[in-house]
């Protein structure tokens, strides 16, 4: 080893306080749950598209997870 880590080492040490913590984790929930909504609209409008016909909610589910998060 014996590499100068200088640079990287201001890199790698990122301040933290449970203030940003928190906040993280609020954003977090946020993106979670917008995510979640637009996945559940986009079932929706798959399974719509399909004359609402049952046994296919998980497929819906999955394909729109597949769309959304294209």
């Amino acid at each position: 080893m014996g590499q100068n880590l200088g640079s990287l080492y201001g890199l790698l040490v990122i301040p933290f306080n449970n203030e940003d913590r928190s906040n993280s984790r609020d954003e977090e929930n946020e993106i979670r749950e917008a995510t979640l909504r637009a996945i559940g609209e986009a079932a929706y409008f798959l399974a719509e598209k399909r004359g609402f016909t049952p046994g296919h909610e998980l497929e819906d589910w999955l394909e729109a997870e597949t769309q959304v998060m294209k």
